[in-house]
């Protein structure tokens, strides 16, 4: 009787703490993701008059050897 008892005891302990726990995680989960959600938007928004600029290279521009020559360019006066 007390075996039963004891196991009956530990499965009621078992499934509180399961039911506390998925309530626990939902908040959690659900507040970091409004946490997420909030700092995206604040990087997204712009208030007016900010400037940003994005550069994607900022290394020199490379030139493909097999372009061909270069050639000078001299303005020719029409008269």
């Amino acid at each position: 009787m007390a075996l039963a008892r004891f196991i009956l005891i530990l499965l009621l302990i078992f499934f509180v703490i399961r039911l506390v726990t998925r309530f626990i995680l939902k908040k959690y989960i659900k507040n970091m993701q409004n946490r997420y959600e909030d700092k995206k938007q604040q990087y997204y928004q712009k208030k007016e008059g900010d400037v940003t600029i994005k550069s994607s290279s900022k290394g020199d521009k490379k030139i493909d050897e097999d372009l061909g020559d270069y050639v000078d360019y001299e303005e020719v006066d029409d008269e």
